[in-house]
């Protein structure tokens, strides 16, 4: 066996025994969590305590996806802190092995542990992420079968209408956007409620934003409490309970929607955003292994494996926020979809690779 190849199992077995413990630990702990926020809503509902178990063991392919790319920042992090503890690093940096060479085992791994995700993402986490959502909304609803309507369009004679939610049990509605167009498409009118319901034949809407649209590019916008519009029907019973949310779907089954919805008329901004976020979350394991390298490769001696650890989340923590505001961005129509999704992974690659350039190799 040659020495690279020694060098690589050492490194790659090291990571990956490290990203497995902390994978483990991170998912028992959201697990913890979520059961104590979900114990008295459970209790209310009388659920089958098997119905419980299968709630939680549905959110299994859910929580990988979530803790993978940050179990692997933190088992990055730590595995060089500790080596760098026992002065292996400048033990291999005297036998003539570069800190790059040292690299390429962790970023194989950060490669394979991406690829895992994605087929995670593809195959389990949609049916199981469905199954999870569903059992919920049996909770919510004191342990009967859900009324809830996700992600509803409808389409009408110079008029469109979504719902980001709609209760067909009480005709409650929330994230309302109605948009009324004339001649050619064009559109006259945009209005955006946070909540409405379905009462009587009409739709009173609360905190109204209201935005009419005049020759060339000129609008008026005026902002309400509540508006009422009148002879309004309530979407019929059992429209689009085929609709899946984005989380619920593959890319396959979320392209095939875009290709539906774009076909109708309509524009499914939100779902292209989503469509491109699938494919750049899953890269995230590697693009925290890139991170995550140089910071621990800064300190050659010495080191605490607890700095490590805070250093990962914090890293962690600041990646969830430039990815959330670059998917608002994206939904806002502020930046194109492909833009909105990449762009967070783009920064964090270079900044890593900046960092890794200031190396003494």
């Amino acid at each position: 066996m040659t020495g690279p190849s020694l060098i690589s199992r050492y490194m790659a077995g090291r990571f990956l025994r490290a990203w497995t413990l902390i994978l483990v630990g991170f998912a028992l702990l959201y697990l913890a969590i979520d059961f104590m926020e979900k114990l008295n809503s459970f209790t209310n509902a009388k659920m089958d305590p098997g119905r419980i178990l299968l709630f939680f063991a549905a959110q299994l392919p859910k929580i990988f996806g979530l803790m993978a790319p940050v179990a692997a920042l933190v088992a990055t992090l730590l595995v060089l802190t500790l080596m760098a503890r026992n002065s292996e690093i400048v033990a291999f940096k005297a036998g003539g092995v570069s800190l790059l060479r040292l690299s390429r085992p962790l970023l194989a791994a950060g490669l394979g542990l991406s690829l895992l995700a994605f087929a995670l993402a593809e195959v389990a986490a949609p049916r199981t992420t469905a199954l999870a959502n569903r059992i919920w909304e049996e909770v919510r609803r004191g342990g009967q079968a859900s009324t809830l309507v996700k992600d509803l369009w409808i389409k009408g004679v110079r008029l469109v209408e979504h719902l980001e939610s709609y209760d067909e049990a009480d005709g409650s509605a929330a994230g309302l956007t109605i948009i009324f167009t004339g001649e050619g498409q064009a559109v006259e009118r945009r209005l955006s409620a946070r909540r409405g319901r379905f009462l009587e034949g009409r739709l009173d809407l609360e905190e109204v934003m209201d935005k009419t649209y005049g020759p060339g590019r000129s609008f008026r916008l005026a902002r309400r409490a509540g508006l009422t519009l009148p002879n309004w029907p309530a979407p019929p019973p059992g429209l689009s309970r085929a609709d899946k949310s984005s989380e619920e779907m593959s890319s396959l089954e979320l392209w095939r929607s875009i290709q539906r919805l774009s076909a109708e008329g309509f524009g499914p901004l939100r779902q292209r955003v989503d469509l491109q976020l699938k494919f750049a979350f899953s890269l995230l394991p590697l693009v925290m292994v890139v991170v995550g390298l140089p910071l621990g490769f800064w300190r050659e001696k010495g080191g605490s494996p607890a700095l490590g650890i805070c250093l990962g989340l914090a890293v962690s923590f600041l990646y969830l926020i430039a990815m959330e505001l670059a998917r608002s961005l994206g939904y806002a129509g502020l930046l194109p979809p492909p833009l909105a999704a990449w762009l967070p992974n783009a920064v964090f690659i270079l900044f890593g690779a900046w960092l890794f350039s200031y190396l003494r190799q």
